[in-house]
């Protein structure tokens, strides 16, 4: 069984969807939804590390959505678990750091992603995450400079696919555009996905091919949420 937690953002969130309004659990909320879908055996820790609020605008037939927020209204001390996976959330709005290298001592995998906002100025931090997810729009610098940084692999992405690349090596996933579909979440969830996929690989299968079902999942997840909805 694996053992997954996840730190940084938890969020209230409150969306406006055309006519419509609710509230949400972001962030955390995000991933913890996705892999809790995808796999009911995981045993998935929550320590969130600041505890804040948004709100949300949707644009369906654009497939966009754009936020304000309030992130780190709340501090919270997390408690570090050993785990098969860790991951962070919103590296670049989070000031204090330190429990980054903590993480790594204990040994398993580290993700971290970021969101629209702050540059991530502690770059020092990288150097212990395995995977960085950062969407194309926040892209503080050249790819290639930040293969540099970052301890292992750098998935860029957006709604049509990633480019991935630890600086040896680099390749493209495209991924069919779905329209007319409320993308909030989508790259939380993504993360999620590309968690599951690793932890779930099939031998011998490569990491493009790993990202390839990640993208897939997500894309059918954000469909199942929006047929409900």
């Amino acid at each position: 069984m694996n053992n997954i937690t996840l730190y940084g953002h938890l969020t209230m969130d409150t969306v406006f969807d055309g006519d419509i309004s609710y509230k949400s659990v972001g962030a955390i909320g995000n991933v913890w939804q996705v892999l809790s879908k995808l796999s009911p055996n995981y045993q998935i820790n929550i320590e969130p590390t600041r505890i804040g609020e948004a709100l949300i605008l949707v644009n369906k037939k654009k497939a966009e959505r754009s936020s304000i927020a309030n992130l780190n209204l709340q501090k919270r001390k997390p408690y570090i678990n050993p785990a098969s996976w860790s991951h962070i959330l919103y590296i670049n709005e989070l000031e204090d750091l330190s429990f980054v290298e903590k993480i790594s001592k204990t040994g398993g995998i580290i993700s971290a992603d970021t969101c629209k906002g702050k540059i991530l100025s502690n770059l020092d931090v990288l150097k212990y995450v395995d995977f960085l997810f950062i969407s194309d729009e926040d892209l503080f610098m050249e790819l290639n400079e930040l293969t540099k940084i970052v301890k292992g692999w750098v998935i860029l992405h957006n709604k049509g696919g990633s480019t991935c690349s630890n600086g040896d090596k680099t390749f493209d996933v495209e991924v069919p555009i779905i329209d007319d579909i409320n993308v909030l979440g989508a790259g939380d969830m993504f993360a999620g996905s590309v968690i599951h996929s690793i932890l779930n690989k099939v031998e011998n299968s490569d990491l493009q091919s790993i990202i390839t079902t990640a993208h897939k999942l997500t894309s059918k997840h954000l469909v199942s949420i929006n047929e409900k909805n």
